[in-house]
């Protein structure tokens, strides 16, 4: 189990179209309480659970005053957490800044969003996926604004010079119906890539909306998963089962798993994560404010 750390942004910068989030600004945006962050992530530790999940409605890299402040919090707490995983895209993460050398003159490129997920001690780089095989589609997709578009590729080998772990998070859609799975987990170790996650789309009947409809018509077909199951159980070497269920495999050198039910709706007898909402309030579910733990 982990716990799925919500750093509040107002919007995203990105446009995907099977994100519900982006349908409303969280009012918590420029709120930060320490006292009641604190208390809920010492309640996370009581449960022994070692990793936390930064995540959002938005890109975590949006909200850099409150991850500063986070990081004090986890400063004083002597680091809680030995795995800090970020979810994200992938956009600006490499955002640079150009510094001159007070000696030499030379000008040199520094990456300050980096630097920061350095100093919080994050771990593994978890990039959501919707098209493997073109940077351009995979960002059309997403909506990735022009100036923040980047290579899939040049982004990896970046991120592990720096040590990070990175986490392929594919969403799977039409991008990926009649590709061989062989081909997927190749291209994946090319890349450069240590995990790989096939995420299921999931969508609610009970809400009329537009995302809804989106995503109905561009999930990838059950045989495209069938597949992909089938040739990871056939080829991978089985590692470890999830508390949830899920089997974790190693295939091509990829740590690999197969997520059906992401939001945690169908099986609920397993608790897979707890979440620490914008609010500075602990849930067990995303959808349901009646999930309140405290």
């Amino acid at each position: 189990m982990n716990i799925q750390l919500v750093v509040p942004t107002k919007g995203c910068v990105n446009n995907c179209p099977f994100c519900c989030s982006k349908m409303h600004d969280s009012p918590y945006e420029t709120k930060f309480n320490a006292i009641e962050l604190e208390k809920r992530i010492k309640y996370a530790v009581m449960r022994n659970i070692d990793t936390c999940v930064l995540t959002g409605t938005g890109e975590v890299l949006q909200n850099k005053l409150f991850l500063e402040k986070l990081y004090e919090i986890f400063d004083k707490m002597d680091h809680p957490f030995p795995n800090i995983e970020i979810q994200t895209t992938g956009v600006m993460l490499f955002d640079k800044q150009t510094l001159i050398n007070g000696k030499t003159g030379n000008e040199f490129d520094v990456y300050p969003n980096l630097t920061l997920l350095k100093k919080l001690r994050v771990n593994t780089i978890s990039l959501s996926i919707s098209d493997l095989f073109s940077d351009l589609n995979n960002g059309y997709i997403i909506g990735i604004p022009n100036k923040l578009q980047f290579k899939l590729s040049d982004a990896i080998h970046y991120l592990k010079d720096l040590g990070f772990n990175v986490r392929l998070s594919l969403n799977m859609l039409n991008t990926f119906d009649g590709i061989d799975p062989k081909r997927i987990f190749e291209h994946a170790k090319t890349l450069g890539a240590d995990q790989i996650s096939f995420k299921k789309m999931y969508y609610n009947n009970e809400f009329e909306y537009t995302q809804n409809d989106w995503i109905r018509d561009n999930m990838c077909s059950q045989k495209t998963l069938n597949d992909i199951k089938d040739f990871i159980i056939k080829n991978g070497r089985h590692m470890y089962t999830l508390l949830f269920g899920a089997k974790v495999y190693s295939l091509y050198g990829l740590s690999t798993v197969v997520v059906d039910d992401c939001m945690a709706v169908t099986n609920t007898d397993t608790q897979r994560y707890i979440i620490l909402r914008e609010n500075g309030k602990l849930y067990c579910h995303w959808d349901d404010e009646g999930s309140l733990i405290f």
